[in-house]
């Protein structure tokens, strides 16, 4: 095991040390927000033959303007061939007979006693999509790690898919052991404190594709927890431990790990706020431990858990940095890596972001609006106003930003 290492060495180690999870087939409808884990391609043309585009007729000549057409009065059928001077009916998305030279709108034509006339010439081809116009068959819809959206599941739907593979969604476990913390829907004493750091990481697990299957609050009797623990792992992927992370008499979250026989990765890694998280393996099952304190957690959760939750769905696990500059000071320098609290919009072609008030580790406030996170390297000065900053983006689906 290694301690107080650099934020990348710990991403990567807790990368290397995961697979994608195994894909599971379900129902194109029920796909939306997963991750494809299989190539789909077209299964043929889209159209698969010429189709009219409008409501209209179908005529055959080149000369049109003027010419009094014997109007057909079924619509067409596969096989009908049309002959100089008849028209046909035909409606958006049908057949188009194969001698058809163009398609005239209702809106331009006159129909009168079996027989249809148009006021102007249309070009060659007007209002006709051709086979394969769209869509050619083999065209790849979908790659592994593509997020599915409404657009994916309308194309594949107009191929008849009815199921698609994705990876299996992570399962993870969250567990608070930090001294004084009741679940979030209890009154406190005055010596406790609402649990708010799981319903927080419940709602960024989701986000990033995967589901919080157990939410545990140790309490104040720690007699069953290695049971509860081992229980826990049974049915998860991820376990992610709050509290209990602190160097010293408090250090209760590695002693769990070493005593369920977990295998350490790391111990503290070199970031503010919250240089005491660590990490671990049991078995395939990743375990994840994060500061007990608001500001730390959230700031964990993105750099450590967020990457291993991406990564077991197949797609990129780092965010890549943008450029913004930012429209606010910060006076504190110096000290390891720190990842500040943010708001980012995007105006007139550049990136600009807030450094959010309440940045104590403690403080909840900095968590409104907060959808960015400010980088700032080892041993910095303090951030003035309009400088350029590196900034990781929250909150977004990166796959769609970031080819995988």
């Amino acid at each position: 095991m290694r301690f107080d290492i650099e934020l990348n060495d710990a991403q990567t180690q807790l990368i290397q040390a995961i697979n994608p999870l195994e894909g599971e087939r379900v129902p194109v409808l029920s796909a939306q927000g997963r991750v494809v884990a299989e190539i789909v391609t077209a299964t043929h043309d889209l159209p698969p033959c010429r189709q009219s585009a409008v409501d209209g007729f179908a005529v055959s000549d080149e000369r049109i303007a003027g010419v009094k057409f014997r109007l057909l009065e079924e619509n067409v059928f596969p096989g009908l061939m049309l002959v100089t001077g008849e028209a046909c009916p035909v409606v958006t998305g049908g057949l188009v007979p194969e001698a058809a030279r163009t398609v005239i709108p209702h809106e331009h034509a006159n129909v009168e006693a079996g027989y249809v006339t148009f006021a102007k010439e249309v070009k060659s081809g007007r209002n006709m999509k051709s086979a394969g116009e769209d869509i050619q068959g083999g065209t790849v819809l979908a790659r592994p790690g593509n997020r599915v959206d409404s657009g994916l599941v309308s194309v594949m739907t107009a191929f008849g898919y009815e199921q698609l593979m994705v990876h299996r969604r992570p399962r993870v476990g969250i567990l608070s052991i930090g001294q004084g913390i009741i679940p979030w829907q209890n009154d406190p004493l005055p010596h406790q404190i609402r649990d708010s750091n799981s319903p927080l990481l419940v709602s960024l697990i989701k986000a990033d594709g995967g589901e919080a299957v157990a939410v545990e609050v140790a309490g104040d009797d720690r007699s069953l927890l290695n049971q509860k623990v081992l229980k826990m792992l049974d049915m998860i992927d991820v376990l992610i431990v709050i509290g209990g992370t602190h160097a010293g008499q408090y250090d209760e979250a590695r002693q769990l790990l070493e005593e369920i026989g977990a295998e350490l990765l790391f111990w503290g890694v070199k970031i503010r706020p919250g240089s005491h998280p660590g990490a671990a393996l049991w078995g395939s099952r990743m375990i994840i431990c994060l500061s007990g304190n608001p500001g730390a957690c959230l700031v964990g959760y993105h750099m450590l858990a967020a990457p291993v939750i991406r990564r077991l769905q197949g797609i990129l696990p780092l965010i890549p940095h943008i450029k913004a500059l930012c429209t606010n000071s910060f006076d504190k320098a110096g000290g390891p890596r720190r990842l500040l609290r943010a708001h980012a919009t995007f105006h007139e072609s550049v990136w600009k972001v807030e450094v959010l008030p309440g940045q104590k580790s403690s403080m909840l406030r900095s968590f409104i609006k907060c959808n960015a996170l400010i980088d700032l390297p080892a041993e910095h000065p303090p951030l003035e106003a309009g400088s350029e900053v590196s900034v990781i983006l929250l909150n977004l689906d990166h796959s769609a930003i970031y080819p995988t």
